[in-house]
């Protein structure tokens, strides 16, 4: 398995110009995607990473001669690798010793309840899925950390962008049903079974706003500042660079090839190692350069997409995605009950695992309780870093038990 951009492809044969439009078109579409969600509600609803996949498959259905979709796949595959460190450069880790050992607890019971249910439903689904081995480790990167995670893992994996968009989009269905609860209902239905809330640990006083440094970027999504704050950015760009030359020549030198599981756990690596230094930390705007790219990478994708092959495995994969995710959600409600883990602190850790730190404000103003804001965004931040390792884990482990 390689690095697809590393190989021979045939997208230089296309003419030059045509590649500096594509080009042009991932670099600048999905500012404006992000200016579209700014104005437009329903826009925001669908996210930014939907609308770029569907930007992207619209440009592919132009009947532009001598268009070569190898071309984009090329830079989608690169994109992945430079946003993950990026995306964790600016995570304060050191913060997370003021998590509170409840909320940690319940965030690993979550993460637990994950892999167990991504386990069961591989089992449950390989003889009527391809590829269910990789599809339960993006699964278990996707709700331990998040979006950047699946996609991460899908790379490492060899997943088909196709794949890529049809689990993105069965994530948005499913999530939408759990986010509707978490919202409305859910705190009725667990407190009939968890103990009430109880005061979160080293939550700050009410009112207060939580201090995590450069982490508040989490709940950015768009590069602010001025043009000498953009300009910092090239600091951990260029560490980002480096963190994947470094992960290419390790996957080199330990197996001969571009391995793209070691470059992707590399480079995971090397992102958490990044956000030790404080330099590279506090850069204003990393967070959001990084998921940047990851909506150049959803445009790319886009643009690379096989109509007919997005229409393959699609119900299964939803069926399979559903269950994982409600699966996951019902067995950490059930150890969260033997541990004696209070409501609030399962459904802030809950969110954080299966959506990440941009949902943590909604859910905790839905349950009336700020305490477990800066519990569940540590929570969130933890999960980025280390879905890729239970998620490129998981799938292999899954691959050496089906034979494969």
């Amino acid at each position: 398995m390689t690095l697809h951009v590393f190989r021979k492809t045939r997208c230089f044969a296309m003419p030059a110009f045509l590649m500096v439009l594509q080009a042009a078109f991932l670099l600048f579409f999905p500012a404006a995607v992000l200016a579209l969600c700014r104005k437009v509600a329903f826009l925001r609803i669908l996210g930014p990473v939907f609308l770029c996949y569907a930007g992207g498959f619209l440009v592919s259905l132009l009947p532009v001669p001598g268009l070569d979709k190898g071309f984009p796949m090329s830079l989608a595959e690169i994109m992945i690798p430079l946003a993950i460190p990026m995306i964790l450069f600016s995570a304060d880790l050191k913060s997370l010793s003021r998590l509170g050992g409840r909320a940690l607890l319940s965030f690993g019971l979550g993460s637990l309840a994950v892999v167990l249910a991504a386990t069961l439903g591989f089992f449950l689904s390989r003889d009527r899925l391809d590829g269910s081995a990789e599809i339960a480790g993006m699964l278990t990167g996707l709700y331990t950390g998040g979006t950047p995670n699946l996609m991460a893992i899908g790379v490492a994996l060899g997943v088909s962008g196709d794949r890529l968009v049809l689990a993105n989009t069965a994530d948005m269905v499913a999530g939408a049903l759990y986010f509707l609860l978490l919202l409305t209902v859910a705190d009725r239905l667990v407190r009939k079974v968890l103990k009430s809330p109880v005061p979160a640990e080293g939550a700050p006083a009410a009112g207060a706003v939580p201090q995590l440094g450069t982490a508040a970027e989490y709940l950015d999504v768009e590069v602010h500042g001025s043009l000498r704050n953009r300009a910092r950015l090239l600091l951990p760009f260029l560490a980002s660079v480096l963190g994947l030359g470094l992960s290419a020549g390790l996957a080199l030198l330990l197996t001969g090839t571009l391995d793209v599981a070691i470059v992707m756990v590399g480079v995971t690596t090397a992102g958490i190692l990044g956000s030790l230094v404080r330099p590279l930390r506090t850069v204003p705007g990393t967070y959001a350069a990084g998921q940047y790219l990851i909506y150049i990478f959803s445009a790319a994708i886009g643009m690379s997409m096989d109509l007919h092959a997005l229409g393959q495995g699609a119900l299964p994969l939803l069926v399979l995605l559903l269950s994982v995710q409600f699966g996951a959600v019902l067995l950490h409600l059930l150890f969260c009950l033997l541990f004696r883990i209070d409501a609030h602190t399962m459904l802030i850790t809950s969110t954080a695992g299966i959506f990440g730190p941009a949902f943590i404000p909604p859910v905790a103003n839905a349950l009336s309780n700020r305490a477990i804001l800066l519990p569940g965004l540590l929570c969130g931040i933890l999960g980025y870093a280390i879905g890729n390792y239970l998620g490129i884990g998981l799938a292999l482990l899954l691959q050496l038990a089906a034979g494969g």
